[in-house]
């Protein structure tokens, strides 16, 4: 029977070990929450819970084992986890250390061993990804507000769905510069800015996201476009990193 989302996440897990270990059998090895939800900024409702499931080398057929745990808890918020392998875990982390920086800011090992715990993201690899997707940030924000046509609502929803990807550039340029950054999303902007970035666009597209400004559409492509220039200027900063 599908779930309702719970008062917190907390609430549902010994329910959902349970599935995914009757799903998986041995060839579950841990599972990890990560994200807001782990954090301690899980809103009922609104939040979504955020699951790694690490499985054993050689596991066959996870994905549709798995089909009826997310069929279950989909509807409590649960959304569909993150499936891989230690090996797998191990070799991407040159590839995708973006991902891991943030996860392993916030995470919580609800079974087996931290997967999280032991990784280790080389400072080359984090800022090619970060110069790479600032770049195609940049070039795709580009291209949305385009196609936007100016319309409110279109613009309204690159702002709701845009915002959270650039946290995590500026928590990666936090790491790469300082040697740490906020775990905490809403105090990172603050960081970047006391770090030396130019990010007073994203300090009033947060402020829109969060309802708290109701610039006019133009008003919006305006404010965008000043986004835009600051992610430009620090893509290039990024590119002259040495590290």
């Amino acid at each position: 029977m599908a779930k309702k989302p719970p008062q917190q996440p907390e609430d549902i897990f010994d329910e959902l070990l349970q599935d995914l270990m009757n799903a998986l059998g041995t060839d579950l090895v841990s599972v990890v929450l990560f994200g807001s939800a782990a954090a301690g900024r899980y809103v009922k409702g609104r939040s979504d819970m955020n699951f790694l499931i690490m499985t054993a080398e050689g596991a066959q057929r996870t994905t549709s084992r798995l089909l009826p745990f997310v069929s279950k808890w989909s509807p409590a918020g649960v959304a569909p986890p993150l499936v891989m392998t230690p090996d797998y875990l191990a070799a991407s982390t040159d590839v995708f250390p973006i991902e891991f920086l943030v996860m392993a800011a916030n995470h919580k090992t609800l079974h087996g061993e931290d997967p999280l715990a032991s990784l280790t993201l080389e400072p080359a690899h984090l800022r090619l990804q970060l110069e790479r997707e600032l770049k195609g940030k940049v070039t795709a924000l580009r291209t949305r507000l385009l196609g936007s046509g100016g319309d409110a609502r279109a613009l309204t929803e690159l702002s709701r769905e845009a915002l959270p990807a650039f946290v995590a550039f500026f928590q990666a340029y936090l790491e790469l510069t300082t040697g740490g950054f906020p775990s905490d999303p809403s105090r990172v902007l603050d960081a970047a800015t006391q770090a030396g970035l130019n990010v007073e666009a994203f300090q009033k597209l947060g402020q829109v996201r969060a309802g708290i400004l109701k610039p006019s559409p133009p008003e919006l492509v305006a404010l965008w476009e000043e986004g835009i220039a600051e992610l430009d200027e620090i893509s290039h900063q990024v590119d002259k990193l040495q590290v």
